[in-house]
């Protein structure tokens, strides 16, 4: 919770959803997050950095059988997540935690989620949840991860920088460097939708090198 955009996203919670329905086509955005994985109905799945739990109440509709988990470093986004869960009657695994210091067993899912989470932390946090992303996935499972590319380098952005360089804005996309250093290879890379009219968001499927 250091980090000003963190600390701004639990303050922010009650009014996040209908901030994005105003800013995205949240539902399709997911669809296609959702699809990389390929899933079955009985897997275990986990999102990381969930908010207010959207994707993972979508991946209920698909996993009938399946395992559903999802942790966030902000209480107040597992509050609501939590609230939306019992409201729709799915049964959800929520945890208050860091992507850091995940706390899970080692090979314990088949899929793993990040939605725009990375550019909340800075290149250590980068490299340690990458590490944690790989000793949680199963040898042959996928990690999908939906993260904005290189911010845009204007007088807006710089403004924003100035007071958030912490946060790893700057970073933009984990380096692929740290994707190589960390056990994991990028099996498909995609472009996904452009938000707020010029930040690209890039999908991508990540498996575990085996040897």
């Amino acid at each position: 919770m250091k980090h000003f955009i963190t600390r701004f996203l639990n303050i922010v919670a009650s009014f996040y959803d209908p901030f994005l329905k105003l800013t995205m086509d949240e539902e399709k955005f997911r669809q296609e997050i959702i699809g990389l994985a390929n899933l079955r109905s009985d897997e275990r799945v986990l999102d990381i950095g969930c908010g207010t739990g959207t994707l993972v109440l979508m991946l209920a509709e698909t996993l009938h059988s399946g395992h559903i988990y999802a942790i966030d470093v902000a209480p107040k986004m597992i509050v609501v997540a939590r609230n939306k869960a019992q409201k729709e009657e799915k049964k959800i695994k929520y945890r208050i935690g860091s992507s850091i210091a995940l706390p899970y067993e080692d090979n314990y899912f088949d899929a793993v989620f990040t939605t725009l989470l990375f550019h909340h932390l800075n290149f250590e946090g980068k490299g340690k949840t990458l590490r944690e992303i790989y000793r949680v996935l199963k040898v042959d499972g996928k990690y999908i991860s939906a993260e904005f590319g290189k911010f845009p380098d204007n007088f807006f952005h710089g403004i924003i920088f100035k007071f958030t360089r912490s946060s790893g804005l700057l970073h933009g996309l984990y380096p692929i460097e740290l994707i190589d250093q960390n056990g994991l290879h990028i099996e498909d890379e995609i472009n996904g939708p452009i938000l707020g009219g010029d930040h690209q968001v890039v999908f991508r499927v990540l498996k575990k090198d085996i040897g």
